[in-house]
């Protein structure tokens, strides 16, 4: 192990400093400063740039950040903005620049054209009016997305506004005409991509850390000194919760590979980082450095067995059915990700860390128990008319049960999974071969349907953590696009034939009300478990560790404010620094 540390040239001795903590990102060098160039401004994202709020998944709730409260009706969502919030050369924040940020965001990134309009109404008061047909749970995105309120100061970039509101608007008018239906005429394609071109251009140009001298930022943090190796972050003395904050900086080490941050977290270069670890460097680490904890939290998305509807191979439930039974998962994830949390027995399309707030008992007794049992799925073929001679299990047409399993090459721990799989399924009495999808070549295999069976995520909850996040992806979205679940097919439920499609939709419309959903979840739930378009084999986890050597202050780990950590672990540092929970000792 110190072979590793001393070839990796990280120092063993502290060099901490009061006020001070130390991370691991990447970021773009030369650094520009600017969010819509290469790279935007790497690790230093959630600490530039604040949301109007934090959502907490384990409890549901919002934490007020740049806005003070907020109102929402049908379509429509108004925020009051703090007072007290600034730029860091000391501009008033206001309403003015939440309309320059999404002008600026759709015109550079072509969405979000869910938002039809926003409106500044006064200096502290900012209003969005949603497309029509944009799901209400959108609302959760302008509430949380960093870029929607913070990431054009219009002090700044208001030599440009009117041009990115004429791209933006552009692009919402071909969207909505597109989405009708309807065809876009040449004139109006043309003019946009003149308009855009020349904008594109002019912004991606800008380098504000070089041509201002400085990096304007409404978050907590600003860029101060960026070299190669090391990007420090000096406290926004502007910012509206400064007074509170401990941590004067922030100095992030660059994350140049896994094992260059295991060393630097056990030799206490590192504070705190998630890096993925071997389960003997995971040993060792008490032994190595007693002062770092581990925490690990979901990452808010499960591994599966994906199945393509569009062959005949896995038309019938029976054999899916049977292979759930036969599956046994815990071993699939002890050779695959070890450090993951176990799939549940019921495959409801609920995350297992989130299921026992959305999936209630009544639901489970109605329901299919896939506990690991060879023999019952032997017995649900058997019913089926599959027969079994010597070690090979046949169609009830009298055809071998054959099939490949497809896994993409690149990710190491999912090839685990299926060489794992692909053993358990041969020694049952199947005939199956395990298939590499090359490098790059995934979403073509994948969505091309060149595949019958394969290891993907299943449901994921990213972004917006809810359950209608997952079964839009199940059912309408990513997972239901490369698998062609028949989702729009009503199936037999104990309150009626029900289509999981149209449940969905009925999940978008109540998903901000959870009693609303959690009724709209069972049913959803049942069929997911009962018609199974995937088999869940273990939910992903993000490890977290960090050191009390230097810093003190980290939250219990029964703390839900580590589930604000998928999709961005910044936010959980951001926090505990501004809320001032973290102290150097």
């Amino acid at each position: 192990m110190s072979l590793l540390f001393s070839s990796l040239g990280v120092a063993f001795a502290s060099t901490a400093k009061v006020s001070e903590i130390k991370l691991a990102t990447d970021w773009p060098y030369p650094f520009h400063g600017n969010p819509f160039g290469a790279g935007a401004v790497g690790g230093a994202w959630w600490f530039a740039f604040e949301p109007f709020s934090y959502y907490i998944p384990q409890t549901g709730e919002y934490i007020p950040r740049l806005a003070e409260s907020w109102k929402i009706e049908k379509g429509k969502v108004t925020i009051t903005l703090r007072k007290n919030a600034k730029w860091s050369d000391g501009k008033q924040f206001t309403a003015q620049d939440v309309v320059s940020s999404i002008a600026f965001i759709q015109a550079m990134w072509q969405w979000p054209y869910e938002i039809e309009t926003v409106k500044a109404i006064n200096n502290n008061t900012v209003e969005f009016t949603l497309w029509k047909d944009a799901p209400q749970s959108f609302v959760h995105t302008i509430l949380t997305d960093a870029a929607m309120g913070s990431l054009a100061p219009s002090h700044i970039y208001s030599k440009w506004l009117k041009q990115a509101q004429e791209v933006a608007n552009l692009g919402k008018q071909i969207f909505y005409t597109q989405q009708a239906g309807k065809t876009v005429d040449d004139k109006t394609k043309k003019d946009y991509d003149s308009k855009s071109n020349a904008l594109r251009k002019q912004i991606n140009d800008f380098q504000p850390y070089k041509q201002l001298k400085k990096m304007v930022v409404v978050g907590s943090f600003e860029p101060t000194k960026i070299s190669q190796s090391e990007m420090v972050l000096t406290l926004n003395k502007y910012y509206w919760n400064a007074s509170k904050a401990n941590i004067k900086r922030i100095v992030f080490r660059r994350w140049s590979s896994n094992e260059f941050v295991w060393a630097s977290l056990i030799s206490g270069e590192v504070d705190a980082a998630h890096p993925s670890m071997p389960k003997d460097v995971v040993d060792q680490l008490q032994l190595l450095n007693p002062k770092l904890k581990i925490k690990t939290v979901s990452d808010l998305s499960e591994i599966a067995l994906v199945f393509n509807f569009k062959k005949d191979t896995f038309k019938d439930i029976n054999l899916r059915k049977a292979i759930a039974f036969l599956v046994d998962k815990a071993k699939v994830r002890d050779v695959s990700v070890w450090q993951a949390f176990n799939a549940d027995n019921y495959f409801t399309g609920i995350l297992r860390s989130m299921e026992s707030s959305w999936v209630t008992a009544d639901t489970t007794k109605k329901m299919t128990q896939y506990k690991t049992n060879a023999k019952t799925a032997e017995s649900i073929l058997t019913k089926a008319g599959y027969t079994k001679k010597g070690n090979q299990w046949y169609y009830p047409n009298g055809k071998p049960v054959q099939f490949t399993l497809s896994v993409y090459g690149p990710h190491n721990d999912w090839v685990l999974a299926a060489r794992e799989l692909t053993q358990q399924l041969n020694n049952f009495g199947f005939k199956v071969e395990m298939k590499l999808i090359p490098e790059g070549m995934r979403d073509q295999v994948m969505k091309g349907g060149d595949y019958e069976c394969a290891i993907e995520f299943g449901s994921a909850w990213w972004g917006y953590a809810n359950p209608y996040t997952g079964y839009q992806r199940l059912y309408q979205a990513d997972v239901a696009n490369i698998t062609g679940f028949p989702a729009k097919v009503k199936y037999d439920t104990p309150w009626g034939k029900l289509s999981p499609f149209d449940l969905t939709e009925e999940l978008r419309d109540v998903a901000n009300n959870q009693q609303k959903a959690i009724a709209v979840v069972q049913k959803l739930a049942y069929i997911t478990n009962e018609y199974l378009p995937v088999v869940p084999l273990f939910e992903k986890i993000l490890p977290i560790y960090y050191s009390e050597s230097r810093i003190t202050g980290w939250p219990s780990k029964t703390d839900a404010i580590w589930s604000l950590a998928p999709g961005g672990i910044e936010r959980v540092y951001n926090y505990l620094i501004t809320e001032g929970k973290l102290k150097s000792k």
